[in-house]
């Protein structure tokens, strides 16, 4: 009997592990094909747009940025380019101060205090019906923004997500990131049918400055703005020709930080906000727990049916116990082959790093170690 329970567990351990990655996408198929209404902007539709643009010390990126956002596509008298400086100590604000005559805008905070506090104190000064989120280090490709922008002539659409493709993917870590957010933005183009994206990135995405609502400062604002819009009824969306480039992370402790950070704010958000903004309910919440929560634990569920594993005696087990052995090993052996390896070795790599990100980022949060400032990866500048 005890050993036909271990078995109900681990096979149930091993669904909630394959669902959201494979399981997922596949429900999202089935349930239909009511694809988003993309409105072709034939001139008639240009509001007011806003490209904001938090930076800390970004000197290396941030003329070749300002120089990407004065050359995008779209009507000059509608567009308004800010860079909000978070105290920057080097000499990122004398470069933006040296476009000004182009009519770039620096907001400055005089001391750091993180991205989410110079978003809540500039985002009411900015003239744009339209904001759009963007970072320093990424580059758009030219109609970007008018791709985004189009979306908006539904009135129903309150957030906008654009497509995030990594260049440079040299490393192991890079090429896992790549085709992480390949994977992604495939997840996203299914979420887009329902208007029910979970997630937006920080990169590229838009919304509406009527929707605004000021952000905590622990929690990541590319999570908080698509819960807050989805709330009030709006539909958020994927739009896959809105481009915009940024160089992979290279090094692993950098992407293992960051994924770190990004679940103990993403975790922060959902206990914070849950009840609030009625996360768990309708199709939005159906796409939340399965693309967000659910893989938040998958490293727990990994030790678990790792640690099952040796309980259960039979064929198929040893089976499933040398493959998780043989898995985990290709990962450890990429993180020491300093990208010499083949893709063959980044899959298993990145896995394992996601998910052992998860868990620190996790216990990180219920002890209580949640930071409202973080440092970029200095290897994508």
């Amino acid at each position: 009997m005890l050993f036909f329970i271990l078995k109900l567990i681990f096979c149930f351990l091993i669904f909630l592990i394959i669902y959201p990655y494979l399981g997922y996408p596949i429900v999202l198929e089935i349930l239909g094909r009511r694809n988003t209404i993309i409105k072709e902007n034939k001139g008639g539709f240009y509001p007011s747009v806003t490209v904001f643009i938090p930076a800390y010390n970004e000197a290396k990126v941030i003329k070749t940025k300002i120089k990407n956002s004065l050359a995008l596509d779209y009507p000059r008298d509608k567009l308004e380019i800010i860079v909000a400086s978070d105290g920057s100590t080097d000499n990122t604000e004398n470069i933006v101060r040296d476009f000004s005559a182009a009519g770039v805008i620096l907001f400055k905070s005089a001391m750091r205090k993180g991205k989410n506090f110079i978003i809540n104190e500039f985002i009411p000064k900015c003239n744009g019906e339209i904001i759009i989120f963007t970072d320093a280090n990424c580059l758009y490709k030219e109609d970007a923004v008018k791709k985004l922008i189009r979306n908006f002539s539904d009135e129903n659409v309150g957030c906008v997500v654009g497509n995030l493709r990594y260049i440079d993917e040299k490393t192991l870590v890079g090429k896992g990131e790549g085709f992480y957010f390949r994977y992604e933005s495939m997840i996203k183009k299914l979420e887009s049918r329902y208007g029910t994206l979970v997630a937006a990135n920080g990169s590229i995405y838009a919304i509406r400055k009527s929707l605004f609502v000021t952000l905590d400062l622990d929690v990541a604002n590319d999570l908080a703005h698509p819960i807050q819009i989805a709330d009030k009824g709006y539909k958020i969306v994927f739009e896959p020709e809105a481009i915009a480039y940024e160089k992979a992370t290279s090094s692993f402790v950098e992407e293992f930080s960051r994924r770190s950070r990004i679940v103990t704010r993403g975790l922060t958000a959902f206990i914070r906000y849950w009840r609030d903004y009625h996360m768990l309910k309708g199709m939005w919440g159906f796409c939340f727990i399965s693309h967000k929560f659910i893989r938040w634990f998958i490293p727990f569920f990994l030790i678990m049916i790792l640690l099952l594993n040796f309980f259960l005696y039979s064929s198929f087990f040893r089976v499933t116990l040398y493959s998780q052995l043989v898995f985990y090993s290709i990962g450890f052996i990429g993180i020491f082959s300093n990208g010499r390896l083949g893709k063959f070795f980044s899959i298993p790599l990145y896995f394992c790093l996601i998910n052992l990100a998860a868990l620190v980022g996790i216990l990180k949060y219920f002890s209580g170690k949640r930071e409202a400032i973080w440092n970029k990866a200095e290897s994508t500048r």
